[in-house]
């Protein structure tokens, strides 16, 4: 099929019958209504048509009174424009709300003056609305979700040159139509995928398969113009021309999602106050160190810090205050770890810190550091007025026969305690290990 606006309805249909989005084309008659050139079968399942649509049907033979007063109005736009237009609108199919995205193509003639026909693609993007939903409770910060992801249509022959160039693929690569049309695929592609791309490519030409949905596929990557690259999803199809197997790819850029998902990952594992592992996090480690230690017999330590009177800074000088003061906490223990350490907020106003590679008494002595440092965070916080913050600290060390976490942690939570009880802003170590009682 080389032209849109004087194919036969059945190489239209035929053409686009694979592809992995809703497809729709319109013809316009000499009363100006809409007539249906065709459709494909995706679109009729997206809107709930269980038959094939005749050639030249009215519109409104096909399309639901609403549906149909979008569409015309999409058209009518597209039409003043002469140009390419997107839109978005719910509607509801058997009583469920669905969202779809449209873009309407206008389709000119061969003068390139009158408009023939109009073109138009419709993906189902419920999806994203209900994740952008979920992720604006999640958290505030990523109440700027981008809600609309153009997908670029880019066709290729049997050699792997690009025969098709939409203007949403224009827009997602940074070239114009005219720079790739007739050029190797491999131009879309960062070189390191590019021959086993081909070799996918290849593979599923001679697949009994006619399209791999965009669910199905493993994640790619696509080049832009300007070097950079980005995540994708492809849904690819395959048709017969004329004797040759043609391709044709929907790419849909899906970095929002990769970062979206690294941050929700990031999330899951980390305080939001402090930027501190939490404690689901810690347990997580503690456990593959504990084996580490039962397998090769290395030290680990534990320490668990619990802030002085806390009570009282949070009742004097109110909770934003509070806050500061367990941020800033946060700081030192970050500042004083090695990379292989993890410290984590442990709940409250209580953090503790694992400590590999390291025996108690190396422990102890970085723990008197922390101490010191905690007696300074006052001065970056002048909300304080001077108050001096201390901290009372239990530490202990893995003992053969620790099973898991809870023995570990209630070891060194009896020691924060007896540092408590026995004047705070020191270090105490559990019961079992080398008996150290030390001031700050």
């Amino acid at each position: 099929m080389n032209n849109l606006s004087t194919a036969a309805p059945e190489d239209i249909a035929g053409f686009f019958e694979a592809v992995g989005t809703g497809i729709i084309v319109f013809d316009v008659d000499e009363g100006d209504a809409l007539r249906v050139v065709c459709t494909n079968a995706f679109f009729r399942s997206m809107y709930g048509i269980d038959h094939e649509v005749d050639f030249d049907c009215p519109i409104h033979d096909v399309l639901s009174p609403d549906i149909q007063k979008h569409y015309s109005e999409h058209i009518q736009a597209c039409s003043e424009a002469r140009a390419s237009v997107d839109d978005e609108f719910p509607l509801l199919l058997q009583g469920i709300k669905y969202w779809h995205r449209v873009r309407m193509v206008p389709v000119f003639a061969e003068d390139k003056e009158e408009i023939a026909r109009f073109f138009a693609t419709s993906v189902n993007i419920t999806h994203e609305k209900v994740l952008e939903e979920e992720l604006d409770i999640v958290s505030s910060r990523l109440g700027a979700i981008v809600d609309s992801t153009y997908d670029a249509i880019v066709s290729i022959d049997a050699r792997h040159m690009i025969k098709t160039f939409n203007q949403a693929a224009e827009e997602l690569f940074g070239y114009k139509r005219e720079q790739v049309i007739g050029k190797n695929l491999a131009m879309l592609l960062p070189k390191p995928v590019r021959s086993s791309h081909d070799k996918q490519i290849d593979t599923f030409g001679k697949s009994s398969e006619k399209s791999r949905p965009m669910e199905t596929r493993v994640e790619v990557s696509g080049l832009c113009s300007d070097e950079t690259t980005f995540p994708a999803e492809v849904a690819i199809a395959k048709i017969d021309v004329h004797g040759d197997t043609e391709y044709t790819a929907i790419v849909r850029d899906i970095s929002v999602q990769v970062r979206l998902m690294e941050e929700l990952r990031q999330r899951a594992v980390t305080d939001p106050l402090t930027e501190l592992s939490n404690r689901r996090h810690l347990v997580e480690i503690a456990t593959m160190e504990i084996e580490r230690c039962k397998r090769y017999a290395h030290p680990l330590s534990v320490v668990l810090l619990d802030i002085d009177d806390f009570k009282s800074i949070n009742d004097t000088y109110g909770h934003a205050v509070g806050d500061a003061v367990l941020k800033e906490i946060g700081a030192v223990l970050k500042r004083f770890s090695r990379k292989l350490d993890i410290p984590a907020r442990w709940g409250g106003e209580e953090f503790c810190m694992l400590i590999p590679e390291a025996p108690i008494k190396a422990a102890h002595q970085l723990c008197i550091r922390l101490l010191e440092a905690i007696r300074g965070i006052h001065s970056n916080i002048p909300e304080l007025e001077g108050r001096v913050v201390t901290a009372s600290i239990g530490l202990t060390e893995y003992h053969d026969g620790d099973v898991g976490m809870d023995a570990f942690v209630q070891r060194a939570d009896e020691a924060m305690y007896e540092a408590k009880n026995s004047g705070k802003n020191k270090v105490c170590h559990a019961a079992g290990d080398d008996r150290l009682h030390e001031a700050a």
